[in-house]
């Protein structure tokens, strides 16, 4: 579940957009849409949905239409464009499994993607279901609510973020710890966006997600917590070094295979330290070593 979409991911969004290289406006050709069909729910491969799901559905104040895909089911608020969000979604979906290194994919269950117009009836159903007010968009099992304009724009890493949750969710068993499970998020977030722009020669801004020290989280803290942060300060320095420590360990510990053995380990319980030593324990004389490099590469201090 992402609760800061409005907070860090459309700042990152902001940032990422920067200046066409190209005149070129297209986001994803429409044809052969991943066997797309519009359909009435009735006839829907899948109409089993969670309370949540049955709540968004049963609002009088939106109209719904409804769709799928090879992996998706969608449920649109009527007068949304359906066709950008199947192509981006199916296109994330696919790149986030590569770049976590799933070559099997055996599901049958497709994910449901739930998408709002109506602004007031979104902060209702956010509000009634005690999501914080900022919340832009959220993922829980294998469904993914968010609010969006008529015209699906793939913009920022909010889309590839909840996708990711997805995927950990069917092919990572167990229980992801929090920072984990939203960094990785974050980070493939991130990934995928910039590989959207740079395959259409979009020119990426600098991405600002270095942390003032004051606002460090000690990695004992950091890697411990099991809810979220009250303040929204705190919670974007949840999610900004969460990010990091992801990007950390692949770009400058050995990449995607040690980072997946450190995401199964800590999925069947061992704590991060211990996890730690058994993946990386050989990359740095002690843990608290390697958090002084991390601190360092964190905040751009020297070390």
């Amino acid at each position: 579940m992402n609760l800061v979409r409005a907070l860090v991911g459309l700042a990152i969004a902001a940032i990422c957009c920067g200046q066409a290289a190209t005149g070129d406006e297209e986001d994803f050709p429409v044809q052969n849409l991943y066997n797309l069909k519009v359909v009435p729910f009735a006839e829907l491969s899948e109409r089993y949905v969670s309370r949540q799901g049955d709540t968004a559905l049963n609002l009088e104040t939106v109209k719904w239409e409804h769709s799928e895909s090879d992996h998706f089911i969608f449920h649109t608020e009527t007068g949304f464009l359906v066709t950008q969000l199947v192509a981006a979604a199916e296109w994330s979906y696919a790149g986030i499994k590569r770049d976590l290194d799933i070559t099997q994919d055996s599901f049958e269950r497709k994910c449901h993607l739930y998408v709002f117009l109506n602004q007031e009836a979104w902060r209702k159903f956010v509000g009634d279901g005690k999501m914080d007010a900022w919340t832009g968009g959220w993922c829980t099992g294998r469904e993914l609510f968010f609010c969006s304009r008529p015209h699906f724009k793939f913009q920022g890493q909010t889309l590839p973020h909840e996708l990711t949750h997805l995927v950990l969710h069917r092919f990572v068993k167990g229980d992801i710890p929090l920072w984990l499970n939203e960094g990785l998020a974050e980070f493939e977030g991130i990934r995928i966006y910039r590989a959207y722009l740079k395959a259409r020669q979009y020119t990426i801004k600098n991405i600002s997600d270095n942390l003032s020290r004051d606002k460090y989280i000690p990695l004992k803290d950091l890697t411990s917590t099991v809810d979220y942060p009250q303040s929204k300060d705190e919670v974007a320095a949840f999610y900004i070094e969460s990010q990091r420590l992801v990007s950390f360990l692949y770009y400058k510990h050995g990449g995607m295979t040690p980072l997946m053995k450190l995401v199964k380990l800590q999925s069947e319980g061992a704590r991060f330290d211990s996890a730690w030593r058994e993946v990386y324990g050989s990359t740095d004389p002690d843990l608290q070593a390697f958090e002084d490099k991390f601190i360092a590469f964190l905040t751009k201090e020297k070390e």
